[in-house]
């Protein structure tokens, strides 16, 4: 039976990712931490109360009240995400602790104070400065300074009155709307986007069907399938971690579907020997972290449907030779 408490914080949840979704934020369900652990059931979960809890992750956030009162009737203390870019109409300055705050000072020294706009506090302590997204598209971009993040086009945040794995909540600092980027902001992650390169490659871009994204988003799932195929032994289950993390992320922002890539996984990694129980755990533990960290394709892409045709045979052939 859920506690007062417990029943308290389904209700204020409910009606708080309702609000949000009525505001026009798109809106989307995510796990909750649960004890010391998250309430997706993994003991080394790596996004404790971060990641989201439908299949399809990003690609499923919503305004749709109804759907999301089906979520909460569901999963009640699920925490809240709300998708960043231009889907929502919003731009987000991540300011992490420890080295966060030092970064966002000396930069305001050289350039003037943040403007006046929404801003909350995170569950750890730090800060989310949320601003009016501008008309250019602005990816995700990590470290853009030293503990300073940018979640724009193809990402989303945690926000009131999620819970954080330390206990804390997220809050609300400003309930204002949102300001017009600065300029120095905006040249700041202009600048980067070309000098400081990502972890994924670049800036985000939304998924479109039957056009490049779709060809990337194949091309990414065999080669991670190719390159698991050949792990040698003493490799393969790092290397099923991180083809999951990779591809999870592809997941995240609506590239490809969850349950199809972790089937693919799971049917390469027996075939190379991988046990059952250490298959299910690697995968589902490596698409919950990938899916906290949304990827889209990079402008320039690198690895067309052609390169991805080249592997094809490889990976089929696993099929083939298990049947």
């Amino acid at each position: 039976m859920a506690s007062r408490s417990d029943s308290a914080d389904a209700r204020r949840l409910l009606e708080v990712a309702v609000r949000y979704a009525d505001h026009g934020w798109p809106v989307l369900p995510l796990h909750a931490p649960v004890g010391r652990g998250c309430s997706c059931s993994l003991a080394d979960c790596g996004s404790v109360g971060k990641h989201p809890r439908t299949r399809r992750g990003l690609h499923e956030a919503t305004t749709d009240v109804d759907q999301v009162r089906a979520w909460w009737n569901r999963w009640p203390l699920a925490n809240i995400g709300v998708a960043t870019g231009a889907a929502s109409g919003l731009l987000v300055v991540d300011v992490d602790l420890p080295h966060g705050p030092a970064s966002l000072a000396r930069v305001e020294a050289e350039h003037g104070q943040l403007p006046p706009t929404c801003e909350q506090r995170t569950g750890s302590g730090g800060r989310q400065v949320l601003f009016a997204h501008p008309e250019a598209e602005v990816g995700n971009r990590a470290a853009v300074l030293p503990g300073i993040d940018v979640r724009g086009d193809g990402g989303y945040v945690v926000v009131p009155p999620s819970q954080h794995a330390s206990g804390g909540r997220y809050e609300w600092v400003e309930r204002i709307a949102p300001a017009e980027p600065p300029d120095w902001l905006v040249s700041l992650l202009d600048r980067t986007r070309h000098q400081t390169p990502q972890r994924d490659g670049g800036p985000l871009l939304p998924w479109q069907p039957g056009s490049r994204h779709e060809h990337y988003a194949a091309a990414a799932l065999r080669r991670e399938l190719a390159g698991l195929a050949v792990a040698v032994e003493g490799t393969r289950n790092a290397t099923l971690n991180r083809a999951a993390f990779s591809l999870g992320q592809l997941v995240a922002a609506g590239l490809l579907d969850h349950d199809h890539v972790a089937s693919e996984l799971e049917r390469v990694a027996e075939h190379i020997g991988l046990g059952a129980t250490e298959i299910r755990r690697t995968v589902a533990s490596g698409l919950a972290a990938g899916l906290n960290q949304p990827r889209g394709i990079p402008d320039s892409v690198v690895a067309p449907a052609e390169q991805a045709a080249d592997m094809g045979p490889l990976v089929r052939g696993i099929g083939a030779r298990r049947r």
